[in-house]
């Protein structure tokens, strides 16, 4: 009896130990180990990009392989839909086919199609010596709050927000703002999917051999 009842005890303190409320350092700890450790990502999204006229809006596929390669195939809208962009890490090949037309880029480090992705933070998040960490509530849900600047003192591109998920440390939103604190770009994770095997031949473009 006496065996029993001190393993009744210990469930009870595993129960105890594993609900108990998780430190802000854990938090923090596990959402940075998260991001060290990606090494490639999928991901459908909602993006809203503002300016000057009407924001646009539409939805996303990426792809994504450290260290720096990406894609990105619009779903919707119709008008974008099928609109691909590719870097493989020294170009880019944008094709669209609604309007017939594809074209290289040489550079495309201060393209907006840059900022989309969570590869892109990730470097500005390993590479600054100061990252603000907090944690927030939205609408009963709570996140860890990961930010960081955006190097170059681009006038429209100063500070990356990411939203993380502290149920699952999934990322849930991206915010890109411009130094007036104003949301330039808005980009909401619908699906997302960590550390994909992936093949270099999806971010193959013209010209490579």
């Amino acid at each position: 009896m006496k065996s029993k009842s001190w393993i009744v005890f210990f469930i009870m303190i595993l129960l105890i130990t594993g609900c108990s409320e998780k430190t802000d350092e854990e938090i923090f700890y596990r959402a940075q180990k998260q991001m060290v450790e990606m090494k490639s990502y999928v991901c459908t999204a909602d993006i809203t990009v503002y300016g000057n006229k009407e924001p646009i809006k539409y939805t996303a596929k990426q792809w994504y392989k450290a260290p720096n390669k990406y894609k990105i195939e619009v779903i919707a809208p119709e008008n974008l839909k099928g609109k691909v962009t590719i870097y493989n890490g020294k170009r880019a090949w944008v094709s669209h086919p609604r309007i017939g037309q594809e074209w290289l880029m040489e550079d495309f480090s201060n393209t907006i199609e840059q900022k989309f992705f969570l590869g892109y933070f990730l470097n500005n998040f390993l590479n600054t010596e100061s990252p603000h960490l907090s944690r927030e509530t939205v609408e009963d849900k709570k996140y860890i709050l990961i930010g960081t600047d955006i190097p170059g003192n681009h006038p429209y591109f100063s500070k990356k927000r990411l939203w993380f998920d502290i149920k699952n440390y999934y990322p849930n939103k991206l915010k890109i703002l411009d130094p007036k604190d104003n949301v330039i770009i808005d980009v909401k994770y619908i699906e997302f999917s960590f550390n994909e095997n992936l093949d270099d031949n999806i971010f193959k473009i013209k010209g490579d051999i």
